[in-house]
């Protein structure tokens, strides 16, 4: 990762795992397009692939190509600054995005320059001063996100990619992915940002696929679905 102004990071590009269009790294040519050109965006969800390949498995290969733009701990608004800057390059035909209960969050990248401790985030109020000297802030900065600031950041990131991708003519799709557990047991920070993720989607008249109903009756048929025991962030392979 590098630091940037506009998203606070972004992968380093034409190296290591992603390619020079924000991509991980895939055996497909840009100008020689084999099918409808799929192009996966969100976080540590996508960038993981299980939904990718699950789609892949499922409408397999002969018609459709499968791009991988995720980036693990990314929001909307830096989802959004890589395909304007990048992903748009492989023009492709449906974009879609895996929205995650935590996109209502940020994680920073903190690193030293020349002995300097510097914080670049995605529009977190941070204190660097404070977050280098003081334990107790380090512990309580996460907890004092401004959440409300935070989500209008989501609505107006969903907006500007529906502009965006509508005047590219490319179809905008969201899969709505839940925590990884029965929704009986989620806590209020967790049931108010699906709530506030559904009623965006309705408000901007964004397409979208819910996964809860999928991952309830996996639940119900004793099936696991997390990707190692107690995170329930990230799914394993029952889709």
């Amino acid at each position: 990762m590098h630091e940037d102004a506009e998203a606070g990071y972004l992968p380093v590009l034409g190296r290591g795992e992603y390619d020079q269009y924000g991509c991980l790294k895939n055996e497909y040519q840009v100008d020689q397009k084999k099918g409808t050109r799929l192009l996966f965006i969100g976080d540590s969800v996508t960038h993981r692939a299980r939904l990718v390949n699950a789609l892949r498995k499922l409408y397999g290969e002969e018609k459709y190509e499968y791009w991988n733009a995720g980036v693990e701990s990314f929001n909307t608004r830096q989802e959004l600054v890589l395909y304007r800057r990048h992903n748009a390059a492989i023009k492709p035909d449906h974009v879609i995005l895996t929205f995650h209960n935590n996109d209502f969050r940020a994680t920073p990248l903190v690193v030293r320059e020349k002995g300097q401790f510097k914080v670049y985030d995605p529009g977190m109020s941070l204190n660097p001063w404070l977050f280098e000297r003081s334990y107790l802030y380090r512990w309580a900065w996460p907890r004092t996100d401004d959440r409300q600031g935070r989500a209008r950041q989501v609505l107006e990131s969903l907006a500007e990619f529906k502009a965006l991708l509508a005047q590219q003519k490319v179809r905008f799709s969201i899969v709505l992915v839940p925590m990884f557990k029965p929704e009986s047991s989620w806590d209020k920070s967790e049931k108010w940002s699906r709530q506030q993720s559904q009623e965006y989607f309705r408000q901007l008249s964004l397409p979208y696929f819910d996964m809860l109903p999928v991952m309830e009756a996996a639940l119900k048929d004793g099936k696991e679905v997390t990707e190692t025991p107690g995170d329930f962030f990230h799914p394993n392979d029952f889709i």
